[in-house]
């Protein structure tokens, strides 16, 4: 489990116009502990998704809602976590993006891109809202 050694939070309003606010927020830290371009680009890929879903899916673009977003870094890596006020939704009835009825669907993608580029995903389905956790070890040897 990794220890944090520094935690910063970002709460931003509903509004699709955060996207870039919270894609530098993410960067800058991400940064700061040593990432690469690389793993810099899979960090704001997944963190830009997972953050435009709460926007878009669970609050519906109501601006008033906030979306929270927490960044922990530590000596193994970072942690970042979305959290939203929506509905919610249970992961297991997400359906299959590359099942021949979806492959076409211009939606429904999100989680697996963040599962295949993230070392964990944690989803949290709360009384009001979600809770979205992900994971990215940083590799000291590049």
């Amino acid at each position: 489990m990794m220890q944090p050694i520094r935690t910063e939070t970002l709460n931003i309003p509903s509004s699709v116009d955060q996207i870039e606010k919270v894609d530098e927020f993410v960067e800058s830290f991400a940064t700061s502990l040593g990432f690469q371009a690389d793993a810099l680009a899979d960090i704001g890929i997944c963190v830009t998704e997972l953050v435009m879903n709460a926007i878009v899916h669970a609050h519906k673009e109501h601006a008033e809602i906030p979306v929270k977003i927490q960044i922990e870094g530590g000596e193994d890596g970072l942690r970042v976590s979305v959290r939203d006020f929506g509905p919610g939704f249970e992961t297991n009835t997400i359906p299959d993006p590359t099942s021949p009825e979806n492959i076409y669907e211009d939606h429904g993608r999100g989680i697996l891109i963040v599962r295949a580029m993230m070392d964990d995903v944690q989803c949290t389905r709360l009384e009001d809202g979600m809770l979205i956790e992900i994971f990215k070890r940083l590799n000291h040897s590049a």
